[in-house]
């Protein structure tokens, strides 16, 4: 495809341009040339001298993939240009930051083998560590400030280290003027805001009956709208707030709609004016700004010593997350020979998404870009991640530094994406609802379709009747309710009933729509499940392929509530909500006669073991085996034996979104798994499961594959995608508003919430302009999410809402009462009511069942595994078979003594010559123990013990493998010399007869007559001869027969008990 006269310009500018490019108006194919235009010899860049930037990984790979398709086939010739692009950096602006860092480590002070954490893996450290950090502080901090609001501050501040800092040296002179400056312009602005234009439209075009009451107050809000316009006085506001809309008779209006539509306009002017007064009411500083100003010093340092305390145990894990990339890419180019560096290296920038860049990545780019040629693209209409610290001003600001001059910024306005009947009623909405932001697109598609794409909205309304009925429920969900029906029979009509024809993006033809072709998209996650069941419940298949929190999902729920009873039985909610779960599905009915029947002072589960109702038996008897089970078995474990004993897969496999389901089953295990590395008791991960709670993360759900379903997804998920037929669903859905107990902005300062003496909630002054400043801009950013979701649709747009206003029709009313006609939904109370789903399938039994067990499929094992059966067939069981890490993993003197020995095989290994080299190896170590493996490393060198076995030929940390009958030992031999093999030990004590079988199979597989152990901490060999190694060949031959032959029964013997991690739970130990 050519490119169009706007996308020519961009691609083929000479200088730097900044590119506006609306919805599916090709900005990525414009990209890709105007990346192959500074390759052309006109140009003579190198693919080395450029660099590309998105926001996402996805983005990113398709547009290297864009321009490695492009470079083949205009220039397959230059071998060399292909070869520099598979190096080029076209990345994510993280991975950008990451190289930085990478590449310069002192001058970005991070360690030079740094790793870094994605945002769901920096929230979990973060909960880990953040207590500890707590624990740092001196308590006359905590005299200033309580914990609890210290806590919740530091959590908020570090969300944003940059920005925190900066705000936290700012004071009131900073954001004083910029009170007395919103005040102003809040008046300025008001009679200019489109619902309050709107409203006075309405009400000067409609006139009642002179005497009618309702005609008095449409005339006396027409009088103080006019003043106030023509004056800013506050009085005409005053007036306005205190409008009654009472009385008035329906009969001296031409007709009820007009009746109805002057007491909306009264009431919403009324609305407008409430509001502002209220605002500008609590815009006069009060004693809370001063409270706030006493409670500063403290927060500050506080926020100093936890950042720092953090920082420092990110340095030494060498550990970055994607806030610290930033910081520390833009310390890094604070270095004028980094920058120069950089500056002769990348000459050409090519930033794609800029709308979504934040304040730090815009300072960095500035550092990053001097004198280099600039190509930015984005859109402020799709700028809809602000939670995510995106700022439209940065876009902006670019914007005008790059066209300072004479040269315009360029806007690509041809959309490939939309039919032109849709545009037309997009461009319509969103002319008053975007206003000055607004860019109207042309639409490259002209085909015709029948009939004829157009946007449709439904409401739900309730008639007069039935909201005096008290009897029957019309709220929010049963609204939602009837419109997840409607939204079914419209699915169903285009789907089945009479299949529409969708364009074939692929073939440019038309074709009969398919479910795929379909998606409903949602400002939250909430309702989806709603849509979701009245389409399955008719047999449309759906996918819910991803978004929200894991741990907000039914699956997760019911995990933590099984884990939570495992770990304290005493826990009777979790009880109750176990058995309700799918894993027993009791009914509330038995569960309520089951509490109803409890003694007093006695628990649940107490009353549980001794009740004989029938319907309990299974649960009774499965928690009493998982409880049995749960200090020898992982969590994981015990989740997979409880699945296998109650089916609790099968059950979800055939309720409806059973792949949604499934995947948030396995992947809330996957996430046990994970915090079950350190300690595998059921009692830590409860706890750091209830610390991740919290904390309120939120854990990205599994993604699962599409096929061909309507798609269910949040608006943001969307971004980027596109269909046939899109529902935006809900839009009558108010968002519930956010007061955190802090807010700060970088140029103005820190601002509290705090509480009176009776325990209620109070804003300071600066509080409230931080606040109305974040709710103006939340509500710009709704409007351009409703944009980003109506530009999704290619041919057929559905708006749906669960009542006739509020929420998303308010903003957009402007538009869309210009643009479309609302159809009615009726109130059905029949269909405000949960869908059954349809009945699952019952599977076929399979002819043929396994009727013998199957034996044990051990095939490979490590060397030290067999000194473990050696020990005790049941340790290695446990260990080796069933995966239990043991009571001496997790933090402690055994882990510690663990990585000691690590390191000091580190130090042997790379021939180590000082602490300060080995203090760089990736150890958490403490300076002490790291000069500890050092000292054990050196005994090695210098010690008479070892003399002899520091001549020769050495080999270290070599891989050997030995056959012994079926298993395969397989392991890593610490040194081998010419004629023996070296085992290096940093134990306190020495036990050499647990490792003779280990030093028999370095022996056997490295080929060698003498097998040594070295205990470091002794200056003590333990050696084997050749004669005591072939005495223990029939041994160790007869051992792993028996280990092959499945025989785990325990040794019964104190030496290996008193050693043993699993004695504490080992019914067959010695004491």
């Amino acid at each position: 495809m050519g490119l169009t006269t706007e996308q020519k310009k961009a691609a083929h500018a000479s200088g730097s341009v900044a590119v506006t490019a609306g919805a599916g108006t090709g900005k990525t194919h414009m990209l890709t040339e105007r990346y192959l235009y500074f390759l052309r010899d006109s140009q003579g860049f190198s693919p080395l001298q450029i660099i590309a930037v998105t926001f996402t990984e996805k983005a990113a790979t398709e547009l290297r993939s864009r321009i490695r398709q492009a470079v083949m086939q205009e220039m397959g010739d230059r071998l060399e240009v292909l070869a520099e692009l598979e190096a080029a950096q076209i990345s994510t602006f993280h991975s950008l930051a990451t190289r930085i860092c990478q590449e310069h480590p002192e001058s970005a002070n991070v360690p030079p083998d740094f790793t870094v954490q994605d945002a769901t893996e920096s929230a979990l450290w973060q909960a880990e560590h953040f207590d500890n950090a707590l624990a740092q502080l001196p308590a006359d901090l905590y005299e200033v400030v309580p914990f609890s609001f210290m806590q919740t501050a530091l959590s908020a501040l570090l969300a944003d280290p940059l920005t925190a800092e900066q705000s936290l040296e700012r004071d009131r002179a900073d954001w004083l003027p910029a009170i007395e400056s919103f005040r102003e312009r809040l008046l300025t602005d008001l009679s200019a805001q489109p619902n309050w234009v709107s409203a006075c439209d309405r009400l000067s075009h409609i006139e009642g009956s002179a005497g009618d009451k309702i005609e008095i107050v449409r005339q006396e809000a027409l009088k103080d709208a006019a003043e106030f316009s023509l004056t800013g006085d506050v009085s005409s506001l005053e007036a306005l707030s205190t409008l009654l809309l009472t009385g008035g008779s329906k009969k001296n209006w031409p007709d009820l709609a007009d009746f109805n539509a002057v007491k909306g306009a009264a009431k919403e002017l009324r609305d407008i004016a409430k509001e502002a007064i209220q605002t500008l009411q609590v815009l006069n500083p009060n004693e809370y700004d001063d409270r706030t100003e006493a409670m500063l010093p403290a927060i500050k340092e506080a926020f100093r010593i936890v950042r720092g305390y953090l920082q420092n145990i990110k340095y030494h894990q060498r550990i970055l997350d994607f806030n610290d990339l930033e910081v520390h890419a833009l310390k890094a180019l604070s270095d004028p020979a980094v920058a120069k560096y950089y500056a002769q290296r990348w000459q050409v920038f090519l930033i794609d998404e800029f709308q979504d860049t934040n304040p730090t990545q815009g300072k960095l780019l500035e550092r990053l870009t001097k004198g280099s040629i600039i190509t930015i693209v984005g859109d402020r209409k799709q700028s809809i991640y602000g939670f995510r610290r995106a700022d439209t001003t940065v876009f902006e600001q670019w914007q005008t530094h790059i066209h300072a001059g004479d040269s315009a910024p360029v806007e690509l306005s041809t959309s490939f994406r939309t039919h032109h009947s849709l545009m037309r009623q997009i461009n319509q909405v969103f002319a008053p609802v975007l206003t000055d932001m607004h860019q109207p697109l042309q639409a490259h598609r002209q085909e015709t379709l029948s009939p004829p794409p157009e946007i449709q909205l439904y409401t739900v309304e309730v008639d007069d009747d039935q909201k005096e009925d008290n009897a029957l429920d019309t709220g929010l969900n049963a609204g939602r309710l009837v419109e997840a029906q409607k939204i079914a029979d419209l699915v169903q009509s285009i789907l089945i009933d009479a299949p529409i024809q969708v364009h074939d993006k692929a073939s440019n033809q038309l074709r009969q729509i398919e479910a795929k072709d379909i998606a409903i998209l949602g400002r939250t996650w909430g309702p989806l499940d709603l849509y979701s069941n009245a389409l399955s419940a008719r047999g449309i298949p759906v996918l819910q392929a991803g978004g929200g929190s894991l741990l907000d999902t039914r699956e997760a729920k019911d995990v933590i509530a099984l884990l939570r009873f495992l770990a304290d039985p005493t826990d009777a909610l979790a009880l109750a909500a176990v058995l309700r779960s799918p894993f027993f599905a009791v009914s509330d009915r038995i569960l309520y006669l089951f509490a109803q029947s409890l003694p007093d002072n006695k628990s649940w589960w107490n009353h549980l073991r001794e009740t004989s109702v029938p319907e309990l038996e299974t649960a009774k008897q499965v928690l009493r085996d998982l409880l049995g089970a749960r200090r020898v078995d992982a969590p994981t474990r015990l989740l997979q034996m409880c699945d296998r004993l109650t089916g609790y897969t099968a059950v979800i496999a055939n309720l409806p979104g059973a792949t949604r389901r499934m995947a948030d089953w396995n992947g809330t295990l996957e996430l046990v798994r994970s915090l079950e590395q350190g300690s595998a008791d059921v009692l830590a991960v409860v706890r750091r499961l209830k610390q991740i709670i919290s904390a309120a993360i939120t854990l990205p759900r599994p993604a699962v594959e599409g096929g061909n379903a309507v798609s269910l997804m949040t608006i943001h998920g969307s971004k980027g995608l596109e269909w046939p037929v899109v529902f935006i669903p809900d839009l009558s859905h108010r968002s519930q508003p956010d007061s955190p107990v802090l807010r700060f902005e970088a140029s103005l300062g820190v601002a509290l919430k705090l509480q009176d003496k009776a325990g209620d909630s109070q804003k300071s002054a600066f509080y409230a302009l931080l606040e109305q400043t974040q709710k103006a801009a939340e509500k710009e950013e709704a409007k351009r999410v409703f944009y980003v979701a109506l530009t999704r649709a290619r041919d057929r747009l559905m708006l749906t809402a669960a009542s006739p206003s509020g929420g998303g029709l308010t903003l957009l009313k402007p538009g869309l009462d210009q643009a479309i006609l609302a159809t009615a939904i009726p109130f059905n109370p029949d269909l405000a009511k949960p869908v059954e789903p349809l009945p699952a399938d019952i599977p076929s039994i399979p002819k043929q069942q396994m009727v013998r067990s199957a034996k044990i499929g051990l095939f490979e094992l490590p060397v030290t595994a067999l000194s473990d059966y050696a020990l005790c067939p049941l340790r290695f069981k446990f260990r080796h078979i069933d995966g239990h890490p043991g009571y001496q993993t997790g933090t402690g003197p055994h882990q510690d003594a663990m990585a000691l020995g690590r390191l000091t095989h580190k130090a042997l290994e790379l021939g180590i010559d000082s602490v300060e080299e080995l203090a760089k190896q990736k150890s958490q170590l403490p300076i002490a123990a790291v000069k500890e493996a050092f000292s054990l490393a050196q005994k090695f060198h210098l010690a008479d013990a070892y003399a002899e076995q520091r001549q020769g030929n050495l080999t270290w940390e070599k891989a050997v493998s030995l056959r012994v009958g079926t298993l395969t030992l397989n392991g890593i031999v610490d040194l081998v010399g010419d004629n023996f093999v070296l085992d290096f030990k940093t134990d306190q004590s020495m036990h050499p007869d647990h490792h003779r079988f280990q030093l028999w199979a370095y022996s056997r597989a490295a080929g060698k007559p003498i097998a040594h152990l070295a205990y470091l901490r002794h200056d003590r060999l333990y050696s084997l001869t050749s004669a005591e190694l072939s005495a223990l060949d029939q041994e160790a031959t007869a051992l792993v027969k028996q280990l092959t032959s499945g025989d785990f029964s325990a040794c019964h013997n104190s030496l290996s008990c008193n050693i043993c991690p699993y004695a504490e739970f080992c019914d067959s130990r010695v004491i």
